[in-house]
């Protein structure tokens, strides 16, 4: 009897830990990278600065520009170029903020990427990107979201962007249609 409880209490154990193994990924939510690119002078800072993306600061404390875009591994020219606002559910969609100010280059930011339902309340989690290296005073911020982890449906996001002297910048509003 002692044999048969011991044998039942390792299977059972062994069971529990290839289960746990095997379900770990399904629990520890979507996948979330982030990042900085510098706007490399040329045309990529000339348009951003002129105001041609989807959002315009009403004060210097503000981010630049903000924008969705299919992941590039380029520049933000090439980010700016792949904007737009409908994915769908299958695609990796990238949440991009642009920021000037003077004396971020070389410091760390911490990104963080809140999204809200049709009805204003926020949709959880929130995406949180920490330690990211400003390379530049204009530097265009990054979080990527995997597939299916926005909803389907038209939602609104806002991205905080805190810098390393405990400034914060935050994007207007910006819409997202996800199909």
């Amino acid at each position: 009897m002692k044999r048969w409880l011991l044998m039942t209490g390792i299977v059972t154990k062994a069971t529990l830990l290839f289960w746990l193994l095997a379900a770990a990924p399904v629990f520890a939510g979507p996948a979330v990278t982030g990042g900085a690119r510098p706007a490399a002078g040329g045309e990529a800072g000339r348009a951003i600065r002129g105001g041609n993306i989807l959002s315009t600061p009403s004060s210097f404390q503000e981010v630049t520009a903000a924008f969705t875009a299919s992941p590039t591994s380029g520049s933000l020219g090439d980010a700016v170029e792949a904007s737009r606002i409908t994915f769908s559910t299958t695609e990796t969609i990238e949440f991009d903020a642009v920021l000037f100010e003077s004396g971020l280059a070389g410091t760390t930011a911490s990104l963080q990427l809140y999204i809200f339902n049709q009805a204003g309340k926020q949709v959880p989690p929130t995406f949180v990107v920490s330690g990211v290296l400003a390379p530049d005073d204009l530097t265009g911020f990054f979080i990527q979201l995997s597939p299916g982890s926005v909803p389907v449906g038209q939602v609104k996001w806002v991205m905080v962007i805190s810098d390393a002297f405990g400034n914060l910048f935050v994007t207007p509003l910006q819409t997202l249609n996800v199909q």
